[in-house]
């Protein structure tokens, strides 16, 4: 009736899961067995692309409640998976290194350009009118080679949509500046690329949504250099990794601890008469925070805090062999959450990356715009890779944009929440590329957008999928079936089967779930089988309960009775015996005075504190 848990079928077991890349190209499926690790199905993607560089990027999905995660290399690759369906895994770039144009070989530096190429076309990566339109050109340039009068007339721009909002008089901008590039190959274009991204405050963000103090919703970002958050269209916070000590989160609430100096206090716009946001506060050159944002939910805040805590390890580790094993978001009835970093840290990826002695592979470069034709130039007819150390092209505007950048440039947003602030830029209009004083609001940052992936069914199968399932809903309607709860293997089976790509449109990672969001195969049971009567409650949770109630009552109990006996004066032979004896004595002297003299010391300030 029940297999044998670890049976040799199970082991045998063959799932199913479908890898999308960043350039939209045809999906990858892989068929994986039940024992097989997160790390398995990272070095068969990347052994896939020829990608030796592999460290900067991840496999992502989303799960059943729209909650976005990394796929463990070290936790089994079904336990992370089997509640996921339809089984669809994202190829996306984890670690933004601080400086992409140095990476060892073109095809990593390739797939880093596609990454910033999404972003800047989803608005995460969002800068000045200026940049914008200086890194559009750049992708013109290793899209179409060099400007030609014959080739490119009027508004052939108007074919790359590489900016979340792009006018016509902005693509006579980038027109401009493409025609400027001449005799570019694309990697030359490519690494220009990545070294004006790199400069920005929002590169490498992938924004999480949060809440100060006061309520007000930000976007917080996790990056090479350290933490920061954006509200409406500037920078508010900027923490970086050397003054961040610990970070831990408790249910909704993400905490950084920090070391500061008077002079970060205001760079870092901290409000140190916040009791709420400021917890605590001591010494007098160096100052230690406790700063706190609250996230959305708890699932959504442990996500951030192993992001944090992975980014920090990565790219400040000498060696992963020296990263802790972390513990936070544990309490007294609640069990926490422990984390180790995997992996390798940068400095190790770099001094690795030294000793590839492999030829340059070759690769087809995508376009985002599939009707284009390249123009090969008598120059570009030359190889198409250029050496790590070629000279890159000075430009000018952009050049002094990064002198002129400070902690009010643009934001990064984590979800498409609406955020209207009235402050504006002062002294600059370091702004959205569609309007001087909008706040950053991106093309649904998360959920990356229907355009993000081509729908690989005809339009006809797609419209008679559609027609298909509103037949079925409304004959369930009518005959609703005996038995709805398939066991949990089918469910599983179920989920592997529809994770294919063959007849089934493409979807992004964030809206995957919409249409089979928790619903379960109904199954009809013959005629003369008699439906399972619904399984009874467990007392396991009744028992825990109270257990739980007991034991916090026997708790309160005994803290009210130590309490009544030190504090008490009633004159009383029992009383005064017990408190005589060297046991208790011992206790009062060692334990319950100076808790006391704390908890005494804590409500004097806290009553100055409100009387001020």
């Amino acid at each position: 009736m029940f297999k044998r848990f670890g049976s040799k079928s199970d082991v045998q077991q063959e799932f199913k899961c479908t890898v999308r890349f960043l350039d939209d190209s045809d999906p990858l499926d892989i068929t994986f067995q039940r024992d097989v690790s997160g790390q398995w199905l990272i070095d068969h993607v990347c052994k896939h692309l020829n990608l030796v560089e592999k460290d900067y990027f991840g496999l992502r999905y989303v799960d059943t409640d729209k909650q976005r995660h990394w796929v463990d290399p070290l936790k089994p690759a079904y336990k992370q998976l089997k509640n996921v369906s339809p089984l669809v895994l994202c190829f996306r770039v984890k670690f933004y290194p601080a400086e992409p144009h140095k990476l060892k070989e073109e095809i990593t530096r390739y797939f880093l350009f596609l990454q910033l190429r999404r972003d800047l076309h989803h608005g995460r990566l969002l800068c000045p009118p200026g940049d914008a339109t200086l890194l559009a050109a750049y992708i013109v340039q290793s899209e179409l080679g060099d400007y030609d009068p014959q080739d490119h007339g009027p508004g052939y721009v108007s074919n790359f949509k590489v900016l979340p909002k792009q006018t016509p008089k902005i693509e006579e901008r980038i027109a401009e500046l493409h025609k400027g590039l001449t005799g570019q190959v694309p990697s030359e274009a490519e690494s220009n690329f990545l070294r004006k991204a790199a400069s920005l405050e929002t590169y490498g963000v992938d924004p999480h949504i949060v809440k100060d103090q006061k309520g007000n919703p930000m976007y917080m970002g996790v990056t090479c250099h350290g933490i920061s958050t954006f509200q409406g269209n500037k920078r508010t916070h900027f923490f970086k990794w050397t003054s961040i000590n610990k970070i831990a989160f408790e249910g909704k609430m993400f905490i950084l601890h920090l070391t500061l100096g008077e002079a970060d206090l205001e760079e870092y716009k901290i409000d140190t008469k916040s009791s709420s946001f400021l917890l605590g506060c001591t010494g007098n050159m160096m100052k230690k925070h406790v700063v706190g944002f609250k996230c959305p939910t708890t699932a959504a805040c442990k996500h951030l805090w192993r992001c944090a805590v992975e980014q920090q390890a990565f790219f400040t580790l000498p060696s992963a062999s020296q990263a802790p094993k972390v513990y936070s978001g544990g309490g007294l009835f609640r069990r926490g959450s422990k984390f180790r970093f995997s992996g390798r840290s940068q400095r190790e990826v770099l001094a690795d990356s030294e000793n590839i002695k492999r030829d340059s592979p070759t690769f087809s470069r995508s376009s985002s715009n599939p009707i284009i034709v390249r123009n090969h130039s008598k120059k570009q007819q030359k190889e198409n890779t250029l050496p790590i150390n070629f000279t890159l092209s000075a430009d000018a505007s952009g050049d002094k944009a990064d002198e002129s950048r400070d902690a009010s440039s643009p934001a990064t947003v984590s979800e498409s929440v609406d955020i209207t602030l009235d402050s504006t830029l002062p002294n600059q209009t370091e702004v959205t590329i569609t309007s001087e004083n909008s706040p950053y609001e991106p093309d649904e940052t998360i959920v990356e957008g229907s355009s993000d992936v081509q729908d690989t069914s005809a339009p006809n199968d797609l419209l008679e999928t559609k027609i298909r399932d509103a037949e079925k809903e409304l004959e369930e309607l009518r005959n609703p079936p005996v038995c709805s709860t398939p066991n949990h293997l089918n469910e599983v089976d179920r989920e592997s089967e529809t994770s294919s790509v063959e007849g089934e449109p493409a979807v992004v990672e964030e809206n995957i779930h919409e249409k089979n969001n928790g619903k379960l195969t109904n199954t009809e049971l013959p005629k003369d089988v008699v439906p399972a009567p619904p399984a009874e409650r467990s007392g396991t949770a009744t028992c825990c309960r109270y257990l739980t109630i007991s034991f916090v009552l026997t708790f309160l109990l005994l803290f009210a009775a130590v309490v009544f006996i030190m504090e008490a004066s009633v004159e009383s032979e029992l009383l005064t015996e017990i408190k005589n004896r060297e046991e208790v004595i011992d206790f009062r002297v060692q334990y319950y005075d100076p808790a006391r003299a704390y908890v005494v010391s804590l409500a004097e300030q806290g009553l100055a504190y409100f009387q001020s």
